[in-house]
């Protein structure tokens, strides 16, 4: 029994206790019959009931309100890269972020898109007035979208910037957007900004969905957004990129419309940054940040099911609180099934938007088949932490995707 349920059953004893206590007063001085001392002590036990269900209520929400070890967007979490990716924005650089978790990417960017000027001047100093975020997530736009439609919803903090400073920018911003945003005068607003020194920051979220849109699969799109970022230095135009795949899978889905010429986002590829597994001590030093105490059994169950991944140690962590909460009489056990429901769905997408070869790779590893022809597809399965290497055998790092992987053929995980 845990502590909290003994405090439980000890008020409620008090309580009658005290009721019984009062009908024998009454009773023994007759200030009143037996009938009335008797309602008078049912009326004080349900009072009293009343009383202690409200503050179990009124603790149990305070619990929940307790702070999870991460919660998103917390720069903790992923201290290096955000640190890699200032530098990139304070020199005008762009960068990519790959990982299989959108949550986790998102949650990134939106870190950059807090408007808390106290923060950004801590990131930035005196260059943090002078920078522009702007977030589009790829994903929301129309199938159809044409290059226009793409530049009048990534520029729009620009406008607005440009509408209130009432300077040069904003007539050729004007004339930018008279001319449908022509690669022409998309580069003489690029100038400009520079110019006028300011740096918009231009977070794609999801890039990868771009390649399924056919206005803007185009080498006149493309070509022309490589160029914008990357012929001057330091660009007043930095793009922060995220997405499931590589650049250097990007290149090759991208080689078709461009057989010859170099990949389109080569000039990003040492910006490039992986959201892979987390160290044993990284991830010890989140759960330390835990406002609420966690059990070695709990912290084991929690390590055990997030196996690195920050984004799976939030859901493992929630799923294990909720069970306590509701007093689950077998909480390891029921916050498993809350585990698995929740992200089952979460990776079974995860693999559907890798590339065939590999997801192929991860079913092979998994399965214990030949894995030699996927040396290259193995190595971004580890980078991505996925799978990891035991005295020369491959093994697959989280016990859920074993799970998900035993439950289904390769068509149902592999289909695109």
């Amino acid at each position: 029994m845990k502590k909290s349920d003994f405090a439980w059953g000890k008020s409620i004893t008090a309580g009658v206790i005290a009721s019984i206590l009062f009908m024998a007063i009454f009773a023994y001085f007759q200030v009143a019959n037996t009938t009335i001392a008797l309602s008078f002590a049912v009326i004080v036990v349900f009072i009293g009931l009343f009383w202690l269900i409200r503050e179990r209520i009124r603790r149990v929400r305070e619990r929940s309100k307790k702070r999870l070890p991460i919660e998103y967007p917390n720069p903790k979490v992923r201290e290096k890269e955000i640190r890699r990716l200032v530098r990139q924005i304070m020199t005008g650089q762009s960068s990519a972020i790959v990982g299989p978790f959108g949550n986790e990417r998102t949650s990134i960017l939106d870190f950059f898109r807090d408007e808390n000027l106290e923060q950004r001047a801590k990131l930035y100093g005196d260059k943090a007035s002078k920078l522009i975020f702007s977030y589009l997530d790829i994903s929301s736009l129309k199938i159809d979208c044409s290059q226009a439609q793409f530049w009048e919803y990534a520029l729009k903090p620009l406008q607005q910037i440009t509408d209130e400073a009432g300077s040069v920018l904003s007539e050729v911003y004007k004339d930018c957007q008279d001319n449908k945003f022509d690669n022409f005068y998309l580069d003489k607003l690029v100038t400009q900004m520079k110019q006028a020194d300011w740096r918009l920051v231009l977070m794609l979220d999801r890039f990868d969905e771009l390649l399924h849109r056919d206005k803007l699969k185009r080498p006149e799109f493309l070509g022309g957004l490589r160029t914008l970022a990357s012929s001057r230095h330091p660009s007043p135009l930095a793009l922060i990129l995220t997405g499931n795949i590589s650049l250097n899978q990007s290149h090759h889905n991208t080689k078709d419309i461009n057989p010859m010429g170099s990949p389109y986002f080569n000039f990003i590829e040492s910006g490039e940054i992986t959201l892979g597994a987390l160290s044993e001590a990284e991830i010890d030093q989140l759960l330390q940040q835990s406002e609420r105490h966690l059990s070695e059994q709990d912290g084991r169950f929690i390590k055990e099911h997030a196996d690195g991944h920050p984004y799976l140690l939030q859901i493992a962590t929630t799923a294990l609180w909720e069970a306590y909460d509701t007093r689950e009489k077998a909480p390891i056990k029921s916050a498993d099934e809350r585990f698995y429901e929740t992200v089952k769905n979460i990776l079974n997408n995860v693999l559907q938007t890798w590339p065939p070869n590999r997801c192929q790779a991860f079913l092979s590893v998994a399965r214990k088949g030949e894995v030699s022809r996927f040396r290259t597809e193995l190595e971004e399965l580890e980078k991505q932490g996925f799978v990891i290497q035991d005295n020369g055998e491959w093994r697959i790092r989280s016990r859920v995707f074993s799970k998900l992987v035993a439950e289904k053929t390769e068509q149902e995980l592999c289909q695109k």
